[in-house]
């Protein structure tokens, strides 16, 4: 079976690299190298999140194609690192993060921003941030519990490179017996963001 997933993401970059041009090759490339990572991820018993019994009809995770039109570059607005936020999960949970500070960008002509969290005590210069988020795809071709994308940035820089053909889902959408973070109110986007990760219910 791993060789045929294989051997379809091999399959689908070849023909995605023939329609690019030669500045967009090497970012296909890396979104593509990475949805790969991800999908070994979901077929090592180890570290995947499926059951034993979806694991074994696993066909690999449904995406967007790659659209570089939702990589986008945001203005950074640090919130101090002194706000934290008890963010709730499912299964009645709820754990503290620290606000990061919103990442504002246009994306589609439409202007939008997006709140970023820290785990907390991830305090230093550079970091990464965890951005949960919906929007409009969410319960049609995305999970309707929304998605999350994670985010290298150094907290004194005021730009910051958003990619949403990065966008993946919780452990939650696949296995129930996880507990995920549900996205903030402010983090519902009012638009559809057709890059990243798709969901199919059958999982």
């Amino acid at each position: 079976m791993r060789s045929i997933i294989l051997s379809v993401f091999l399959f689908g970059l070849m023909g995605i690299i023939s329609c690019s041009n030669q500045n967009d090759l090497a970012y296909t490339q890396r979104v593509m190298q990475h949805r790969a990572a991800v999908t070994y991820k979901f077929l090592d018993p180890k570290t995947t999140p499926l059951t034993q019994a979806k694991l074994a009809d696993f066909k690999g995770l449904p995406y967007y194609e790659v659209n570089k039109n939702y990589l986008v570059e945001a203005t950074f607005n640090p919130s101090g690192g002194q706000t934290i936020f008890a963010m709730p999960h499912t299964l009645n949970r709820a754990y503290e993060y620290i606000e990061a500070g919103t990442l504002s960008f246009q994306l589609n002509g439409k202007n939008l921003q997006l709140m970023s969290y820290l785990r907390k005590g991830e305090m230093a210069d550079s970091v990464e941030l965890f951005i949960p988020f919906t929007d409009l795809t969410g319960g049609k071709t995305t999970y309707g519990g929304g998605r999350y994308l994670d985010v290298k940035a150094t907290l004194s820089v005021k730009k910051v490179w958003v990619d949403f053909n990065m966008a993946y889902n919780p452990y939650c959408a696949y296995n129930v017996d996880f507990s995920c973070p549900i996205p903030p109110k402010q983090n519902h986007l009012p638009v559809a963001i057709e890059a990243g990760e798709m969901y199919k219910a059958d999982y």
